[in-house]
């Protein structure tokens, strides 16, 4: 799409959640859903429109990749399986024939976006929008222990000197594909975007001050390959929106600008207003409320939420970067306090509602 209806968004001065998982518990059968794809739809169709978004997204589930790329190699290990050494040749020729349409949760998720597509093109519905885990996110969970060996690359340490660099080097590439394919498949059920997850990318997976120094260890995990995903969207014509909540130095966001995302998602660990300068105009900028504790009074009293908006709209309004205020991360229900979370969305998305329009 063009990027003047991302821009148009930002200026219009709407708070925009990203509520599909918190709409979607207001059911009495919310997993029955996530396997209909008609009627995840109409739960995706009716979170964007209660908080007057033009976008519509999927429920934020990172797991479903590394579900998909565990079934097709016959692994039959618990969601918290990690490896151990190099998948075997038959693991990757596996792999590499699969179909993620044959897990239900997926063929669910495009089933959803096939039927907003629809909608879509008749103007009569948000754009669909698909999600995804990114691959070094992804790549993340696959092992026990991520940081030992994300740190020794960054070291200079070669995975001929390493197994566990060897262990990291063996799954990237996998991790790229895996993504790459879903994301195909969201595509070819008529995605608009993609919004692409990498929460891991931040200051606790790899060391600030080996990037300081000259490591090129984040380009070589972060930025080559959504690069290299950005480029595979750019050939068919779908938009990226990047998102990281993770903690973040201001040249981790300056790197992203490569990607040149149309919206970036960052959470509330980062000020928006100190990395502004290292993020493009013709990106949006969107947060980072701290949505993720919403379900506590104590740590975000429902009445300091104008003043957090506020902040936000006043620091970016300075810079004139195109901006919406909005959750950090998915704004999850939380049982017992769905009510209480409801009721903070709906007042931060009514914050001084014309503040932001330029």
């Amino acid at each position: 799409m063009d990027r003047d209806f991302y821009i148009d968004i930002a200026r219009s001065g709407r708070r925009l959640p990203i509520a599909t998982h918190l709409v979607l518990h207001e059911s009495p059968d919310p997993e029955a859903i996530l396997l209909d794809g008609p009627r995840l739809a109409g739960v995706m169709a009716e979170a964007a429109s209660r908080f007057g978004n033009p976008l519509a997204l999927p429920v934020m589930d990172l797991s479903l990749e590394k579900d998909f790329m565990l079934a097709a190699m016959g692994i039959k290990g618990p969601a918290s399986f990690h490896f151990e050494g190099p998948p075997s040749p038959s693991q990757l020729a596996a792999l590499a024939a699969a179909d993620p349409l044959g897990r239900p949760r997926i063929a669910a998720n495009c089933e959803a976006l096939r039927v907003l597509s629809r909608d879509f093109a008749a103007g009569t519905g948000p754009a669909p929008v698909g999600m995804s885990i990114g691959p070094f996110s992804l790549l993340s969970k696959l092992l026990a222990d991520p940081i030992v060996p994300v740190f020794l690359a960054g070291a200079g340490t070669s995975a001929e000197e390493s197994e566990e660099v060897a262990l990291l080097e063996a799954l990237k590439p996998l991790c790229e594909d895996v993504v790459a394919t879903c994301c195909a498949a969201q595509i070819e059920a008529g995605a608009k975007a993609v919004f692409v997850c990498e929460p891991a990318a931040n200051g606790v997976f790899f060391s600030p001050i080996q990037i300081e120094e000259g490591s090129s260890v984040f380009d070589d995990f972060v930025i080559g390959p959504n690069k290299r995903l950005k480029a595979f969207f750019d050939r068919r014509g779908v938009d990226l929106i990047f998102h990281d909540c993770g903690s973040l130095t201001t040249g981790m966001v300056a790197s992203f600008a490569v990607l040149d995302p149309a919206i970036i998602s960052l959470g509330s660990p980062v000020r928006l207003w100190e990395v502004e300068p290292f993020v493009p105009m013709r990106t949006v900028i969107y947060g980072n409320l701290p949505t993720k504790k919403f379900y506590s009074d104590e740590e975000v009293p429902l009445d300091a939420l104008p003043g957090m908006v506020e902040e936000i709209d006043v620091r970016l309004e300075a810079s004139g970067h195109p901006h919406i205020v909005g959750s950090e991360c998915d704004v999850l229900a939380m049982e017992g306090r769905e009510a209480a979370i409801m009721e903070k969305v709906e007042a931060f998305c009514s914050c001084r509602a014309g503040a932001a329009a330029r």
